[in-house]
């Protein structure tokens, strides 16, 4: 059974998100409207988030561990061109939350969960160097995968990032 908190974040995710596809801007849309597309009270809104951005934020996040819970991708067990293919379709199969932050000038909390997921615990100062490195690549690879319209399969973005970003 879902808690109560999760219920009320998820359908106020989806009310954000259903407004912004029926063409409103992040910017245009109220809190008020928010709670009321969902079936909360404002006070519902306000136990679970402080502003607007969290709802993003906090979906971001729910499908990043889902997907981290659902699949088997491990990078330090498959092979670099496969984690790559891993992360680049997952990353393609949200790219509407994606183009959304990149709309709404949040799409370094993209940047912020590929540190916080690729950035392991470094050994030494070089080895952080290179994660950050190897992050910082696939983060803006991504937002060019998203600017340019995404023609590439995450296949083909993962055989690109393999050839260019060595593996840290």
């Amino acid at each position: 059974m879902v808690p109560r908190s999760e219920f009320t974040k998820k359908c106020l995710v989806e009310a954000l998100l259903k407004m912004i596809r029926r063409g409103k801007t992040f910017e245009e849309i109220s809190i008020q409207e928010i709670v009321d597309e969902a079936g909360f009270s404002r006070m519902a809104y306000y136990r679970n988030f402080k502003e607007k951005a969290e709802i993003l934020r906090y979906y971001f996040d729910l499908i990043t561990n889902q997907f981290n819970k659902a699949t088997n991708t491990n990078f330090y067990v498959m092979s670099f061109e496969q984690y790559l293919v891993s992360v680049f379709t997952h990353l393609f199969n949200h790219r509407e939350l994606s183009l959304i932050l990149l709309k709404t000038k949040m799409f370094d909390y993209v940047r912020e969960q590929l540190d916080l997921k690729l950035i392991k615990t470094p050994e030494t100062p070089e080895q952080k160097q290179h994660f950050i490195f190897f992050a910082g690549g696939v983060f803006n690879m991504y937002k060019y995968w998203l600017e340019t319209d995404g023609k590439e399969t995450p296949e083909e973005m993962a055989h690109i990032v393999a050839n260019y970003i060595p593996r840290p």
